[in-house]
């Protein structure tokens, strides 16, 4: 296995936990949403401008979301998959029980997303305001 690099060593981040690290990457998702749509209102020369072009771009964001849901899709399953179920093959089981488990998320994975984009369509449609 190649050496990795000394930033991405796990005990150099040790002193975060989980939460911080969580909630510090969603402050920073909120941030970047709330300058993409601050600087999106002023160029479209205003709040009701701004929503009016996102309507208006609807069908680009679905084509968006499915395009980046099947990269990393087939990244997940050609490339970051095998490793996991290589890396559970050393269990003390061969892995049995973190196959499944990992079976069951992949599974929860895909109901949420179809779920999420059902209610955009429809909402897109105009059936759920």
């Amino acid at each position: 296995m190649p050496e990795r690099p000394a930033w991405y060593h796990p005990a150099r981040w040790s002193h975060l936990s989980h939460w911080k690290l969580f909630f510090g990457l969603w402050a920073i998702l909120l941030g970047l949403s709330v300058a993409v749509t601050a600087i999106g209102s002023l160029l479209a020369g205003g709040l009701q401008e701004w929503h009016a072009l996102m309507t208006h771009l609807t069908p680009w964001w679905v084509v968006w979301r499915l395009g980046l849901y099947l990269v990393i899709g087939g990244l997940y399953w050609l490339r970051w998959r095998p490793r996991i179920l290589a890396s559970v093959a050393r269990d003390h089981d061969g892995g049995a029980v973190a196959r499944y488990r990992l079976r069951r998320s992949e599974r929860a994975v895909v109901i949420v997303i179809a779920t999420l984009e059902l209610f955009n369509v429809l909402s897109y449609a105009g059936g759920a305001q």
